[in-house]
């Protein structure tokens, strides 16, 4: 990021921020947001002990390809002559899951989102 920026916001209004969320307003230099979930559908609520493993899912220790990038990248200095982000009202209903609402500019943005879903609505359970 060049040179010092300011984020101007009249209002926020979130209904609510769970499960790791962050609401960043200004300038950051990182942000990272991960979250690891595990969700399970049943006929009806039976839990058993041990099932919440997250270790025992592939999913959540596979390694996630990336795409190659084939585009050449051309930064460029940037010179802001008014340095504001000025923003009006944001109405959010639900930031979750280690979601990030950011106002403002970032240099390294990196997120990881993995969730097993498992549906078990057979008429044996």
């Amino acid at each position: 990021m060049t040179g010092k920026r300011n984020s101007l916001v009249k209002c926020t209004d979130i209904k609510s921020m769970l499960f790791g969320s962050v609401l960043e307003v200004g300038d950051s230099v990182h942000l990272r947001g991960h979250t690891e979930a595990l969700a399970v559908q049943r006929r009806k609520q039976l839990f058993y002990a041990g099932e919440g493993d997250l270790r025992s899912f592939s999913a959540f220790h596979k390694p996630i390809p990336l795409p190659p990038v084939y585009e050449p990248l051309t930064i460029k200095d940037k010179i802001n002559d008014i340095p504001n982000i000025r923003v009006g009202n944001i109405h959010v209903i639900t930031v979750s899951s280690a979601s990030i609402l950011h106002i403002g500019s970032t240099n390294h943005i990196a997120m990881e989102a993995r969730v097993k879903h498992i549906r078990q609505i057979s008429q044996t359970i």
